[in-house]
């Protein structure tokens, strides 16, 4: 499967408005359900395996406070070359939160200063069926030129990339 990194950039950091969305100057919220539950969400998000299974076909994550999450979506490629995308994780609450902030970003992203003042945060509640509540709040949004652009570039990300989550753990069950 051939993935964009650019276009798929926002499963592990940059959130955007899109339909269901709650944004004000600072923060933006996206929430969707997953058909599963709520522990094989969290393995999706925090073991190398999950974050292989729906986000890129080359994937890391040291899950501790200042570990890194580490994707490249060029199947070619390898971690740590200029094509990966790093985020630092800031906390943690198993099975209900984790937080990121992006602290490299791959080679051409034209949002680098707009993205460098914002985190996500990722929390993960558990509903009937077997299924998952994701609700995702990107903060340090700006009113700047390029903040605005990198919101609108990502409009569709958020909704893709937990669609994408949703199709891989449909595959396990």
């Amino acid at each position: 499967m051939n993935r964009s990194p650019i276009a798929l950039f926002l499963a592990i950091f940059a959130l955007s408005v899109s339909p269901g969305a709650v944004a004000d100057d600072s923060r933006v919220v996206y929430e969707t359900e997953i058909d599963a539950d709520i522990d094989a969400v969290w393995n999706a998000f925090t073991t190398n395996e999950g974050l292989q299974s729906w986000m890129a076909p080359l994937a890391e994550i040291d899950l501790t406070v200042g570990g890194r999450m580490k994707a490249n979506y060029n199947r070619d490629g390898k971690i740590g070359d200029s094509a990966t995308i790093e985020n630092t994780i800031l906390s943690f609450d198993p099975k209900r939160m984790l937080s990121l902030k992006a602290s490299k970003f791959p080679e051409g992203f034209p949002f680098e200063d707009a993205a460098k003042s914002t985190w996500s945060v990722f929390y993960f509640s558990e509903l009937p069926s077997s299924r998952t509540k994701i609700t995702v709040v990107g903060l340090g949004y700006t009113d700047s030129e390029q903040s605005r652009r990198m919101r609108a570039f990502f409009a569709a990300a958020n909704e893709h990339s937990l669609g994408k989550l949703n199709e891989a753990l449909q595959k396990d069950r």
